[in-house]
């Protein structure tokens, strides 16, 4: 294995790691919990879930997150962990950030999200 994709996969991996779990455990790393998670997701265009349609969102979302990012620290199918954090970037993207209308944290998606895609992409196993 090259040291520069090491350095990748671990840097991506702790980056979703602890995005699961700040969204599941609120005060752990500056988390939110499930419970704000599913408010926030209720202001920015899900509140057709309802509360526990919410709240389910955010459990998902929380546990893709952190099932990504442990599958690219154990370099384990690969594509498929990127394809799902490509997916969760771009709905980040349409549902919050290009709305809040905030440059940076659009800039960042954007770059979160096609460096997902091209890396599910290159792990893609053509049979």
């Amino acid at each position: 294995m090259k040291a520069g994709n090491l350095i990748i996969r671990i840097g991506i991996g702790l980056l979703f790691v602890w995005g699961g779990l700040e969204k599941f455990i609120e005060g752990f790393l500056g988390g939110v919990g499930l419970d704000n998670m599913a408010a926030f997701l209720k202001s920015n265009g899900l509140a057709f879930l309802g509360d526990s349609g919410a709240y389910f969102a955010g459990a998902l979302l929380a546990a893709v997150e952190l099932a990504a990012g442990i599958l690219v620290l154990a370099n384990k199918q690969l594509f498929y962990a990127y394809a799902f954090l490509a997916f969760i970037m771009l709905i980040a993207l349409i549902l919050v950030h290009i709305p809040s209308g905030n440059w940076m944290n659009i800039m960042i998606h954007i770059a979160l999200f096609t460096t997902m895609l091209g890396l599910a992409l290159e792990n893609k196993k053509i049979k």
